[in-house]
């Protein structure tokens, strides 16, 4: 049964219902009458929604191809607006992106960097749009294409079915179905796993595997932050790599003046293998810009990286945690805790300084640093330092099913109860 509801915190401070999406339900856009959209990802200033038929609709700028469609400038009452160049709809309104539609492309998960996005189909097939950039700007979506506005199936992965994949913010982690893991993208900060030179950095564009220690070791579990990269291998142990000025990659302290300031191939992360768990396994990992999330089988969440700013929600008692961790940052893993341990975290999202978690009862919790409402609790401009609660399991209309954050703005996917 599909998800009816789009929940979204862009520009207000607490969470709002996207009344053009439910539009779209009762108009039956998304499938049969009542049908709804399965799965959403929240991009730098875009975001990708994918509904029951498996169509990807998209919506938000479009300045590096991040729509996967082509827009256009027009004059409208004496000002401009960029409008999708086929149906004239406005950039802020989802559109689908007809050339998937047209080649039969049934999508099941997408994942959106800043404006790189990838979208994997129920075979493992793969296509791709946008582009990477870099702190200097603009690097490319390959070696002979700069922005890439129609998705497109990426020639180095032909042949290999993909399981999974994950997005920083200008790389991308993929895993196959054999457990290899490959990496594209922004190498600025050994995020690749591998080193590319600055003079030929369009050359990580282009996926190859990355070794975790040894090639007869598989994954099964990707993950990504910003800047840095995570897999988690058959075995259960995390490892991790990539930038670690705030120790965000979980292997040991990381700081501007140590040189585990950037982990340049994968390490284990410390504290999650699975003897340290007690059988349970790592599942899911999410980052954000200086932090990151690790949620495990079991249903807890660890957390690691910068937490000045509450994006740990390991306390709410900013003094005695700046006297824990005085260099502001945590560099191995530590327990969130959350109000109620019986109901168990079933996903986690990361934006750039925030984050969102769901449980197995539907509940939502929120927390981090709030700029500009995408918290979603009503206190923008104050940091929310420990998971608070934004849907409830008990009592209320909605239950959460999914999540995802963006760069400036989060996204909800939620089910009316019955």
């Amino acid at each position: 049964m599909g998800v009816d509801v789009l929940l979204t915190t862009t520009t207000v401070d607490k969470p709002r219902r996207n009344h053009y999406v439910e539009k779209l339900v009762e108009q039956g856009a998304f499938g049969e009458p009542g049908a709804g959209l399965e799965s959403v990802a929240a991009g730098g200033l875009h975001s990708v929604l994918i509904d029951e038929t498996g169509t990807i609709w998209t919506c938000g700028t479009n300045d590096n191809a991040e729509l996967g469609r082509t827009t256009v400038t027009i004059a409208e009452r004496k000002t401009t607006v960029e409008v999708d160049e086929a149906t004239s709809l406005p950039f802020h309104v989802p559109v689908p992106i007809q050339s998937l539609r047209d080649e039969g492309f049934r999508a099941v998960k997408v994942v959106a960097g800043d404006c790189i996005n990838v979208a994997l189909d129920e075979h493992g097939q793969l296509r791709a749009w946008g582009t990477y950039r870099t702190s200097d700007g603009e690097l490319g979506f390959s070696p002979a294409i700069r922005k890439q506005f129609k998705p497109s199936s990426i020639p180095a992965l032909s042949g290999i079915p993909i399981a999974a994949v994950a997005a920083g913010d200008n790389h991308i982690l993929f895993l196959s179905i054999s457990g290899e893991v490959y990496s594209a993208g922004s190498s600025e900060y050994m995020q690749l796993g591998r080193r590319v030179l600055k003079r030929h950095q369009l050359k990580g564009t282009v996926p190859e595997r990355v070794i975790l220690q040894s090639r007869s070791r598989r994954a099964l579990v990707v993950g990504a932050g910003a800047d840095h990269s995570f897999a988690v291998d058959e075995d259960g142990t995390p490892w991790g790599w990539g930038l670690n000025g705030h120790g965000q990659t979980g292997t040991g302290v990381g700081s501007e003046r140590n040189e585990n300031r950037i982990v340049p191939a994968p390490v284990p992360v410390i504290g999650l293998s699975k003897a340290e768990l007690g059988g349970a396994t790592v599942v899911q990992i999410a980052g954000g810009s200086q932090h990151t999330l690790f949620l495990t089988s079991d249903g807890r969440v660890h957390a690691c990286g910068k937490s000045e700013d509450g994006q740990l929600g390991i306390s709410d008692d900013k003094d005695a945690l700046a006297e824990r961790y005085p260099d502001g940052f945590v560099p191995e893993p530590v327990l969130v805790p959350f109000p109620d341990g019986d109901d168990p975290i079933v996903a986690v999202a990361c934006g750039t300084h925030n984050n969102l978690a769901i449980t197995k009862g539907g509940a939502m919790y929120a927390w981090g640093r709030d700029t500009i409402g995408q918290v979603g609790t009503g206190t923008e401009g104050v940091d929310v330092r420990t998971p608070t609660i934004v849907v409830r399991k008990e009592g209320g209309s909605w239950s959460a099913k999914a999540v995802s954050c963006g760069g400036q703005h989060s996204l909800a996917l939620l089910q009316k109860k019955a």
